[in-house]
């Protein structure tokens, strides 16, 4: 194992060597150096950036007094000018040097963590200008991952840093980046989540945002969609990874053009291939069908779909993972977009057992309101142009089912469950809201 010094004893040296010796400060920090290396110590943690303070009796680090500033910062309320030159001496201190890069981005991650306000155009061009340089090194380090994650927290809940940043070049940059990262598994999710935050739309602050304008960028310009299905494809092996690029790839999916331009590039293959190859992955199974649902938007990517062998796989998930409400509601979701409108399609999935899956889910999972929301639009869908398989529902006991999900949840499950009740043709308690009759219009 290599030896190692405290940062305090190599300080101690270097200004001994000043003090004792009459050395300049540069031949001090060399000496140091090459007095600790022989001695077989290992210096990566060491900052060696230094000068002597003005009464000559100290070590003074640039890059530490940053850091220091910025953690009072964080103590506090920051403002933009608590933070502007600890920034720009992390652009002239940090920069070539990753063992002292990786804590201060770190840093800059956790103080911008729900305190995005403080972010300037200085520090936004820092960010850029490091995610460009990190893009093609390929030595071993985290600071790619802590990149990734402060520009996430540069981006939540603040839609003008968003924009800010799209302006400044930011979502070419992180396809870039991501497309170097294709060996740092971790590197590679935070980096998703990186770009998925410019498609969100969760500043309560501003009216209206650009989320979708940004997917159509991403899309269009920097063709996103094809890098994320060919890094899905090689790394089928690590889950984590695949879950949260299959999460991107649906992000982007906002338009029936690009569901076509996903299928086109194999999007329905990659979908199949994770739900063969994690079956017991209740969490990746998720992301995989919500792509699914996605895609099927698109009337003739549903087609597309229902001969592939996605729905038998999509009832495979939802039967073993009963117990998993977010998988439940995926695939009820994924099978009313499926039967929607198509009674060839609603035959075939009841005859894969999806209407009996989609009964189990909601008695299962009685009190998940978005669960039994989905599950009455699943059944709606499966009998509304298909009277054949309202006996088959009966039979599974959907009526108290759906009762139930009226009983538990009222208003915010009220329209789909009528309608399905109306479909399956049970009786429906309809309350005539107005006949138009008690007050004359007034001429």
């Amino acid at each position: 194992m290599a030896k190692v010094v405290s940062q305090e004893t190599f300080d101690s040296v270097v200004l001994e060597n000043v003090v004792e010796f009459d050395m300049d400060i540069e031949d001090a920090i060399n000496d140091a150096i090459k007095e600790f290396e022989s001695q077989g110590v290992h210096l990566g943690t060491i900052v060696k950036n230094m000068h002597l303070s003005e009464d000559k009796k100290s070590i003074v680090h640039d890059i530490l007094v940053a850091l220091e500033k910025i953690k009072c910062a964080a103590d506090g309320s920051p403002t933009e000018s608590d933070i502007v030159e600890p920034l720009a001496t992390f652009s002239t201190e940090c920069k070539g040097d990753s063992a002292l890069l990786a804590p201060s981005v770190k840093a800059m991650g956790a103080l911008m963590e729900q305190n995005s306000d403080i972010l300037t155009a200085e520090g936004s061009q820092l960010l850029l200008d490091l995610l460009k340089d990190w893009t093609t090194r390929n030595e071993e380090s985290r600071v790619p991952e802590y990149l990734a994650r402060w520009s996430t927290e540069c981006c939540l809940k603040h839609e003008q840093n968003r924009q800010n940043m799209v302006t400044a070049g930011a979502l070419g940059i992180l396809v870039a980046f991501l497309q170097g990262q294709k060996s740092n598994s971790k590197a590679i999710r935070t980096t998703s989540r990186a770009i998925r935050a410019f498609t969100l739309d969760d500043d309560m602050r501003q009216e209206y945002g650009k989320a979708h304008e940004h997917a159509r960028l991403l899309v269009e310009e920097h063709g996103l969609i094809p890098v994320c299905l060919e890094m899905i494809k090689n790394c089928l092996n690590e889950s984590d990874t695949a879950s949260e690029l299959l999460s991107t790839v649906s992000k982007l999916c906002v338009r029936a053009e690009y569901c076509q331009e996903a299928v086109d590039h194999g999007a329905l293959v990659v979908i199949n291939d994770v739900l063969v190859s994690f079956p017991d992955h209740a969490a990746l199974n998720k992301q995989a069908i919500t792509f699914l649902k996605t895609l099927v938007g698109n009337d003739k990517v549903k087609a597309e779909a229902m001969k592939t062998g996605s729905p038998q796989l999509i009832i495979a998930a939802l039967a073993k993972h009963q117990s998993v409400p977010g998988v439940c509601e995926a695939a009820c979701g994924a099978i009313s977009f499926l039967a929607l409108r198509v009674p060839a399609h609603a035959k075939q999935l009841m005859q894969l057992g999806a209407g009996q899956a989609v009964v189990q889910a909601m008695k299962v999972h009685s009190k998940q309101k978005q669960l039994q929301k989905l599950g009455c639009m699943a059944i709606r869908n499966l009998v509304s142009r298909v009277p054949e398989n309202q006996q088959m529902f009966i039979e599974y006991n959907v009526e108290d089912v759906i009762h139930a999900a009226l009983e538990n949840h009222g208003e915010a499950v009220k329209d789909v469950a009528q309608a399905a009740l109306r479909d399956l043709d049970l009786k429906v308690n309809l309350v005539e809201q107005w006949r138009g009759t008690g007050h004359e219009i007034s001429r």
